[in-house]
């Protein structure tokens, strides 16, 4: 009747605009979001909400809890009655971006059971290099990275073999540049809406893949090297600045980690070390005879390009009279494209990233990086051969 249809529309729930209950998902993205329907108190079943979007499907979708946003609302229910309901909204991915259970224990146990083919180190031999650059595990486009470095390994093992045939090459040097992980705030503007993993779930794909990184590639060598310095998305800041230290930096956090997981096999114990750097930006190490520097890049500042502030940061440093002043190569990230400069005898390698690419580096420098990794050889009378990036 009329009047039924009058007291209903009174009656009526009024949502916040921007809460209204809903759900979406871009399958070209793998991203969307889910606004709740609305509760009567401040606590939400997340689970229950996807079933009720997506039903049977419901499993395929994760919410990110940890960047939900909680509004409540005054509700007129009719005569004269206000009702206080809650409406949450957050981000939801596609379950197929996280992991099964493959928690720390899990590669713990894993790395146990390894066993590796000692073999005797070559006198005066090369080191094969890999350098590992630019991640970003967590922002949009994680899972195309994954897939791409992936694709990479058996290409990476397919140049070894083949660099093999005419060098000698016992050693393999694992270089973590940093911004392995992308973090999920304080870093820039938009980072807590453009990040798809949160922090916990950043490092445990970081970790899984270059876990299996190493363990594809060390059979190849009769030795490893795994050394890993700090990027800026390493840092644990707040109101985008770093309130710890140099030292806590998720980067090298990583290399502990996988440190331990190896370190169970006590084959590996023997065969595969790891410098870890307590307090530094960057370190000096003797590689093959040769001196390699490996930094990220966000301390070289400055006028210029990326080689132009590599140049002035190194000779600041040099005059200080420390160690990088003897360095051979210098190996960095942190600008995520490749570049080689050679002047004075000595190298400056720059990494490309791995990552699908930035909207704020399009967006300010009119450019777009490519994405691959670095390889390359180091030792002997050139100090450096076989640089190639991997794509």
């Amino acid at each position: 009747s009329k009047s039924n249809r009058s007291t209903h529309a009174k009656n009526k729930i009024k949502h916040p605009k921007g809460f209204e209950p809903s759900a979406q998902f871009n399958q070209t993205t793998k991203s969307g979001e889910i606004v709740s329907q609305p509760q009567k108190n401040n606590q939400i079943d997340w689970k229950e909400q996807l079933e009720s979007y997506f039903g049977k499907d419901a499993y395929k979708y994760k919410v990110l809890e940890n960047q939900a946003e909680i509004r409540y609302w005054d509700s007129n229910i009719g005569n004269g009655n206000i009702e206080r309901l809650y409406y949450f909204k957050a981000k939801i991915v596609a379950s197929e971006h996280y992991m099964p259970d493959d928690d720390f224990k899990k590669l713990l146990r894993s790395a146990g059971k390894l066993k590796k083919t000692i073999k005797k180190p070559v006198k005066d031999s090369k080191t094969f290099c890999i350098a590992l650059a630019d991640f970003q595990i967590g922002k949009e486009g994680s899972s195309e990275a994954i897939n791409r470095f992936m694709d990479y390994i058996p290409k990476i093992k397919a140049q070894i073999k083949q660099i093999k045939k005419v060098e000698t090459i016992d050693q393999v040097l694992f270089a973590g540049l940093g911004d392995l992980v992308e973090s999920c705030s304080n870093h820039y503007n938009m980072q807590e809406f453009a990040t798809i993993l949160d922090e916990r779930q950043q490092q445990k794909v970081a970790r899984r893949m270059i876990y299996t990184l190493i363990k594809e590639i060390m059979p190849l060598f009769s030795k490893g090297l795994v050394c890993f310095i700090g990027g800026n998305h390493g840092e644990n800041r707040k109101n985008g600045k770093a309130y710890t230290t140099f030292a806590d930096n998720k980067d090298v956090m990583l290399a502990e980690e996988l440190q331990e997981i190896f370190h169970e096999s006590k084959d590996y114990k023997k065969t595969l070390d790891f410098i870890i750097p307590d307090s530094e930006l960057h370190v000096t190490i003797d590689v093959s005879n040769t001196v390699l520097l490996l930094l990220h890049g966000h301390q070289m500042r400055g006028a210029g390009n990326s080689q132009a502030k590599a140049r002035k940061w190194l000779s600041d440093q040099a005059f200080s009279r420390n160690a990088t002043a003897d360095a051979d190569i210098v190996l960095h990230g942190h600008y995520h494209y490749f570049s080689a400069y050679e002047s004075s005898d000595r190298l400056i390698l720059q990494a490309p990233t791995l990552d699908s690419g930035s909207e704020w580096f399009e967006n300010t420098k009119g450019d777009k990086s490519r994405a691959g990794m670095l390889t390359f050889v180091i030792g002997g009378s050139a100090k450096w051969d076989y640089i190639k990036v991997i794509r």
